[in-house]
């Protein structure tokens, strides 16, 4: 390189230099810079053991409201593998209820047919072996029952949303027998769902459910109809359980219902 050309090439040189550590400095460093925005589930694959409360559960939906976006009617069966959409952004609480009860129709049928005869022979005293049996479908909740603890115990977690606190923990005995706090139908009963380990949900009404959690044993099935303190599960050996109660598909703090 001449003489003259190595002041400028020094320059130059001292410029890119300039021009580098300024560009450094306006960039933010990786561990700084936001994630892309969590996306939100939309699709649900049903998987084995899973029913429909236990997914509506899941994601914090009406049950009602999901089987009605899916075209569902009771008794709410899906298979395995089904894909269920989770939007139920558009469907009300009044349509949601318009879902049919095939269960139902036997007894309209047979309170129906039992009119019939009435009417057809008129000179027949209606005896008590004339009425339509009972329903043995569970209570409907109207305050004719009232809640019970399901286990003996002290809370030592309480009810708190704002903290993802959805339901409460009562701390018992090792082996501890858990009773179901209202009369209804098992809708789960299994270790599906993260984090609640051994898990029943018992359905009480169309807008109540109660969920039984860290069970060590399950003493009930899907389907099975239980009374009101009816035993359910027994606990662990830490003796903690974990309760909650939803109505419309949202937790709602439990020690308002329980006496």
């Amino acid at each position: 390189m001449t003489p003259k050309l190595a002041p400028i090439a020094s320059i130059l040189a001292l410029l890119t230099i300039m021009v580098l550590t300024g560009c450094s400095a306006n960039s933010a460093p990786v561990s700084s810079r936001s994630g892309p925005p969590s996306t939100r589930i939309v699709v649900h694959q049903v998987e084995a053991g899973e029913t429909l409360y236990s997914i509506a559960w899941r994601y914090d939906l009406d049950v009602r409201k999901l089987a009605r976006a899916n075209g569902i009617r009771e008794p709410f069966v899906i298979n395995r593998g089904q894909l269920l959409s989770l939007d139920t952004s558009k469907i009300s609480n009044r349509a949601a209820k318009t879902i049919s009860k095939p269960a139902e129709k036997p007894k309209i049928a047979a309170s129906t047919a039992s009119a019939s005869v009435v009417a057809s022979k008129p000179k027949v005293t209606k005896t008590p072996e004339n009425k339509p049996k009972p329903s043995s479908t569970p209570v409907v909740y109207a305050g004719k029952w009232q809640w019970q603890w399901p286990i003996k115990g002290k809370i030592v977690e309480s009810y708190n949303p704002s903290e993802l606190r959805k339901g409460i923990k009562i701390k018992s005995v090792s082996r501890a027998a858990v009773r179901s706090a209202a009369p209804g139908v098992v809708v789960y009963a299994g270790a599906g769902l993260r984090g609640y380990g051994k898990l029943v949900i018992i359905k009480h009404s169309e807008i109540l459910l109660s969920a039984y959690a860290h069970n060590d044993q399950i003493m009930v099935k899907e389907g099975q109809s239980v009374k009101q303190m009816e035993i359910i599960s027994r606990l662990g050996s830490n003796g903690t359980m974990y309760f909650e109660i939803r109505k419309d598909g949202y937790p709602v703090n439990p020690q308002t219902y329980l006496k």
